[in-house]
């Protein structure tokens, strides 16, 4: 699922000749049938093809995200950006080949541009730049995945589209394995168990998306195991089993655990209490993508990318 809040540059598109820049690897037929049966929403309303965008709309659009390209920047401002300290900063390989680029995503860093997002400070287009700089028939990479602004770790991205659908079929098939490594206020009430809630996406205007647990919600599953208890602070290893938005964090928000530095569905309180006596330590999302395996998709061999657990997530025990 693809969300996006309407900038400057989406504002005035007809919807269905947006979807179609934004969705090339989808036909016309497959575009318009996605407007017909309300996969396509604007400020969770079904709108018709002719909708004319405004900026600030918030567009949710349900097909996986690596259907989905960035709006094209021009070359010469891309090729630049890998002189800059932001891309040194926030542009750190993890794996690389011909077909594929795997990074270690630092927290705070967006994945596409949208709005207040324009000015190439995202991770798309850290990887184009990169990929311009190299002179590679100026293929545009693809995400095959997200993760959250605040949320640090392993992402990957398809070089060129001759990868993509391979991927996205491999994906559809479970055969990615998602590892993360979070912090949590307390603990949960299992040292390991799995978790299945039905999960329902809330949409509104001024707060933003957010999920709850709702009976009728599509089914999400995670594993958890604690690997560390002390001082009222447990860390975990988890696995998603499903990829629903704001999954981690929800779960262990209502196993009573949450997520620390969560600040849409974590207890404020007792974050403020840890941080104003760690002065030192980052305040952030405690939330990482450790771990992703998955069969490349040329070779079919086994891949596996650990992006380094953060410090803090360590140093926050001591």
């Amino acid at each position: 699922m693809i969300t996006i809040t309407a900038g400057p540059s989406e504002a005035g598109s007809r919807l269905d000749r947006f979807l179609r820049k934004r969705l090339p690897l989808l036909g016309l037929s497959q575009v318009y049938g996605l407007i017909r049966k309300g996969a396509v929403r604007i400020d969770d309303k079904k709108v018709k093809q002719d909708h004319r965008i405004k900026e600030g709309e918030l567009i949710v659009i349900d097909v996986d995200e690596s259907e989905f390209e960035a709006e094209a920047k021009p070359q010469n401002a891309m090729a630049k950006l890998v002189k800059t300290d932001f891309f040194k900063r926030n542009f750190k390989i993890l794996f690389e080949d011909g077909g594929l680029i795997a990074c270690d995503k630092p927290a705070g860093l967006v994945v596409h541009p949208g709005s207040g997002h324009l000015g190439h400070d995202n991770l798309i287009d850290l990887a184009t730049a990169y990929i311009l700089s190299k002179d590679e028939n100026g293929s545009t990479p693809v995400l095959m995945h997200r993760l959250d602004r605040d949320t640090s770790g392993v992402i990957l991205l398809a070089k060129n589209k001759g990868v993509v659908r391979v991927l996205h079929d491999d994906m559809r098939a479970g055969k990615f394995t998602k590892q993360y490594i979070t912090v949590c206020h307390n603990r949960p009430p299992e040292f390991e168990d799995t978790v299945t809630l039905g999960l329902k996406r809330i949409d509104r205007r001024n707060s933003g998306m957010k999920m709850r647990v709702e009976e009728d919600g599509g089914e999400s599953s995670t594993t958890y195991k604690i690997i560390e208890y002390q001082n009222n602070l447990s860390r975990l290893e988890v696995l998603l089993h499903t990829g629903k938005t704001h999954q981690i964090r929800v779960h262990m928000s209502h196993l009573g655990a949450p997520v620390l530095g969560d600040e849409r569905y974590g207890d404020k309180g007792l974050d403020d209490k840890l941080f104003n006596s760690k002065k030192n330590l980052n305040r952030r999302l405690y939330l990482h993508a450790h771990k992703l395996s998955f069969p490349h998709p040329l070779t079919k061999k086994s891949v596996t990318v650990t992006a380094p657990i953060p410090k803090e997530f360590v140093s926050i025990f001591n």
